[in-house]
């Protein structure tokens, strides 16, 4: 599977960093292409002009949860923020061989160091982010899931690389009143993909955010890219 992506390359070359985002469920790759400029305006990273910035578009699909109505998405739901529902195995791993492909281009192509790589992603694009660090066959810098969740345990413990990224730092980041993926959710993703090996994953809670992010969370976000790019 192929997809489109809004892509704002560096603008200092030769690119240093690539941040790769994938979105959520009915959201588009514009839809998070803002944080480009985030990351210029707060002036925290000094070579932020050394960036490639990707923002995959997903396909449109029918959603099963949302009675069969075409919406864009990583893969099917078929029931809203729980694990115990039947999962949509098929097009969640297919995503993640699409961003994987997106890891790949940024090494291939763009010759971005892999540990200058950056994926992450907001609710379905955070769970395909999660899973897609622990299929890489090479280390990158990062991770960046928020709101994000884990409906596929079974089968991402039954693929996963082992010790290639168990040490690379995730960003974790939930609100407590999410009413899409609840909190408790979140936190039991943490756990899973702690117990599966990755030890330098860090959960953020975010008091009175619902589906959604906030500045707070936003600024620790960039923070936390700094702290890979600065490397």
């Amino acid at each position: 599977m192929s997809v489109s992506a809004i892509r704002i390359n560096a603008t200092v070359l030769p690119a240093k960093a690539a941040i790769i985002m994938v979105h959520g469920l009915g959201d588009s790759g514009s839809g998070w292409s803002w944080m480009a400029q985030l990351i210029e305006q707060t002036k925290l990273i000094p070579e932020s002009k050394s960036i490639n910035y990707v923002f995959p578009n997903a396909p449109t699909i029918p959603i099963t949860a949302n009675n069969g109505y075409n919406m864009p998405a990583w893969f099917d739901i078929y029931e809203f923020g729980t694990a115990k529902a039947k999962q949509d195995v098929d097009g969640f791993f297919k995503s993640c061989e699409v961003l994987k492909g997106l890891v790949d281009e940024q090494i291939n192509k763009f010759n971005v160091p892999a540990d200058k790589i950056i994926i992450g992603g907001f609710s379905q694009g955070a769970a395909i982010s999660l899973a897609t660090l622990t299929l890489l066959k090479i280390k990158i810098g990062g991770c960046i899931a928020l709101s994000g969740f884990c409906g596929v345990s079974d089968e991402v413990t039954s693929r996963h690389t082992k010790d290639i990224n168990y040490d690379t730092p995730i960003f974790q980041g939930h609100g407590t009143v999410d009413p899409m993926i609840n909190y408790d959710y979140g936190k039991q993703t943490s756990e899973f993909y702690k117990k599966l090996g990755f030890k330098n994953l860090n959960f953020h809670s975010y008091s009175g955010v619902a589906h959604s992010t906030s500045e707070e969370e936003l600024i620790d976000v960039v923070k936390f890219i700094k702290s890979i790019i600065d490397k």
